[in-house]
């Protein structure tokens, strides 16, 4: 047993309801088997009646809060702007649907513990993803530009699996400030690495495996819009 403690954030939009509270169980009960002590927090961005019903139910289990925020879907933003409110000192945040193994949970809180600020989930330094072959194009193209127009060191900047330090990314969040246009949307992992490793803050990027889930809501059509808000950036970024 790690002899720490974390905070685990789960934003949650419209999750399928049959599913919520087992998964937040499996979590819950890996939590309390691996770490001293641990929180989970469900981040319910203004979920529907079926999902903020189950939202409940999983309260019942014990070292279960929610957060609900009536502005969403906001996606990033809201659950950026919870870590604030974690109890303890190591932050994480992972997809409900258990895309990552929660046995390499560990890998990243434990970068955290030994000194680093923030320790990154990362789907392409060695084990393949199960991902459809558009999406898997869209993600190396995007990587890549931001390789290319920012420096980033990183090879997998959205992967939702993320651990920080809490001073640290409370801090990284306050500087990026809550985009009430809500364009900023895919590109808010990586805004929050850019600005980490310019700081610069120690970032670990560690390999997992992951695997898409079925009911993804990620939507090519919805997340173009970011280019509104990343070109301006990277001009305010180059100079």
């Amino acid at each position: 047993m790690r002899n720490y403690a974390i905070s685990i954030f789960l934003p949650v939009y419209n999750f399928d309801p049959l599913r919520l509270k087992q998964n937040v169980a499996i979590i819950r009960d890996f939590a309390q088997a691996t770490y001293r002590e641990s929180e989970i927090v469900i981040v319910d961005d203004t979920s529907n009646q079926q999902t903020r019903a189950a939202i409940k139910g999983a309260l019942d289990l014990g070292d279960v809060r929610m957060l609900r925020y009536e502005n969403g879907p906001s996606r990033r933003e809201n659950l950026a702007a919870s870590f604030a409110d974690a109890k303890y000192d190591i932050v994480c945040f992972m997809d409900i649907d258990l895309a990552t193994k929660l046995e390499q949970l560990p890998e990243l809180t434990d970068a955290i513990n030994a000194g680093y600020d923030v320790a990154i989930g990362s789907r392409n330094l060695g084990i393949r993803p199960k991902r459809e072959r558009y999406r898997l194009l869209i993600s190396n193209v995007y990587n890549t530009a931001l390789k290319v127009l920012f420096g980033s060191p990183i090879s997998d900047h959205t992967c939702g699996f993320k651990a920080f330090r809490k001073a640290s990314i409370v801090s990284i969040v306050g500087e990026m400030g809550y985009d009430t246009t809500a364009t900023r949307g895919w590109f808010w992992d990586a805004e929050m690495i850019i600005r980490s490793v310019r700081r610069p803050l120690r970032v670990a990027e560690i390999p997992v495996a992951w695997s898409a889930d079925k009911e993804s809501t990620f939507s090519f059509k919805r997340e173009i819009k970011i280019l509104s808000y990343m070109i301006p950036f990277w001009f305010r970024y180059a100079n």
